[in-house]
């Protein structure tokens, strides 16, 4: 059986023992350690919380949301983009929005002959001066995806 010296009354009792059989003290268990820990953790916190910056600091963090001006000629509309279709050219996308896409992706998949034909996927995207915008995949020259963001 182990001993160990009690702090309350510098006897030799055992590493089991709840209270000390010569003054009565309980031993410090695990349990107890653990919630000292949480004790000082939590009184950190605080006394960092005190300290931490001026209120009335600016951030550098953005406030939430994020409202797009309607300010200057846009290249796509709204409207323009709701007459877009799947399975249009880009030329006849293009001629809808009257300008062409910037070009902002490229894959091939090369075929197999008698098996699959190759297919090429390209992604446009059209940016308005307010930046405001649409992206456009299209897969062998037909229009397969498209999304917009604050068009007006």
């Amino acid at each position: 059986m182990a001993l160990k010296k009690q702090r309350e009354c510098s006897q030799g009792i055992s590493t089991k023992a709840e209270p000390c059989p010569n003054c009565g003290a309980v031993l410090k268990s695990c349990l107890m350690i653990l919630v000292g820990l949480f004790l000082i953790l939590l009184l950190i916190g605080v006394i960092g919380s005190l300290t931490g910056k001026d209120s009335t600091t600016p951030s550098s963090k953005p406030e939430a949301g994020f409202k797009i001006p309607s300010s200057g000629k846009q290249l796509v509309t709204f409207d323009e983009y709701k007459r877009i279709q799947n399975g249009m050219s880009y030329r006849e996308v293009v001629s809808i929005i009257g300008a062409e896409g910037e070009e902002i992706s490229r894959n091939k998949i090369d075929g197999v002959p008698g098996v699959m034909e190759s297919i090429e996927t390209v992604m446009y995207q059209w940016v308005n001066s307010n930046g405001s915008n649409m992206n456009a995949m299209f897969q062998n020259d037909r229009l397969i995806q498209k999304a917009q963001f604050g068009l007006q």
